[in-house]
């Protein structure tokens, strides 16, 4: 029986019992009765230079400033001489005004995230073709 993990009046099962209420409708109940002195006592608290309270206070006023989203063609990066390119267009288009510094910062991140992956690989590949040269050369 998918979906029912318990029998019809299974008392050992978990659950909440009926009848009761969960804990969002026993708080948006004390909200209700107790919201509008709970907001002021905050207030009160922000003028009296409690910190906390007035990041509460300033929050709710003025929205959490959140990066626009910007679009950004990146040059297509396969090989390091690719990330030449790349990074000097990240840095245009901060100073354009198409990106943000946050934006720009990650995207040069992640542009030296790929450098470090793209040398690996090449370094591996240089490993392999020495050792095969030396195997090679030994027979």
């Amino acid at each position: 029986m998918r979906g029912r993990p318990f029998e019809p009046g299974n008392q050992l099962g978990r659950g909440r019992p009926k009848g009761s209420r969960n804990k969002r409708t026993l708080f948006a109940e004390a909200m209700e009765k107790n919201g509008v002195s709970l907001i002021n006592q905050c207030q009160v608290q922000a003028f009296k230079g409690d910190s906390t309270a007035l990041r509460l206070c300033i929050e709710r006023l003025l929205p959490v400033c959140k990066a626009p989203s910007s679009r950004f063609r990146l040059p297509p990066v396969r090989t390091t001489q690719d990330l030449v390119k790349a990074l000097p267009a990240v840095l245009q288009a901060v100073a354009r005004g198409q990106l943000s510094a946050q934006e720009g910062e990650a995207i040069a991140s992640m542009l030296d995230s790929q450098r470090r992956a793209i040398e690996a690989v090449e370094f591996e590949a240089r490993l392999r073709a020495l050792e095969q040269a030396k195997t090679g050369s030994g027979s």
